[in-house]
């Protein structure tokens, strides 16, 4: 469940939000928007497991190919935050930019 109230987050969200720009943005652009080497992620967003299963095992896409991060410290752990700030983002509960935490 994501926790958003005004633009601000919980901590796992929030927590996510910071993975997704640590990994994700360099190829999914700034907030899930998209980007030059891949789709949106809040245009047409993912469940959960089908989400969980691209992030670990990859995709490919005609010439676009995304690696798998099964087994990355750095991603594997954290999927499910880095969902939930997704969602926060497609359902419109979050803006663009770093959101605020909740206290």
């Amino acid at each position: 469940m994501v926790v958003a109230v005004d633009g601000k987050v919980d901590k796992r969200t929030y927590n996510g939000y910071r993975r997704y720009n640590s990994i994700c943005i360099h190829c999914h652009g700034p907030d899930g928007i998209g980007g030059s080497f891949a789709p949106s992620l809040i245009a047409a967003p993912l469940d959960l497991p089908t989400f969980r299963q691209v992030v670990l095992a990859g995709r490919e896409n005609g010439n676009s190919v995304m690696k798998g991060f099964a087994g990355d410290g750095n991603v594997e752990p954290y999927i499910e935050d880095i969902y939930a700030y997704l969602q926060a983002r497609a359902d419109g509960a979050l803006g663009r930019g770093r959101p605020a935490r909740l206290d």
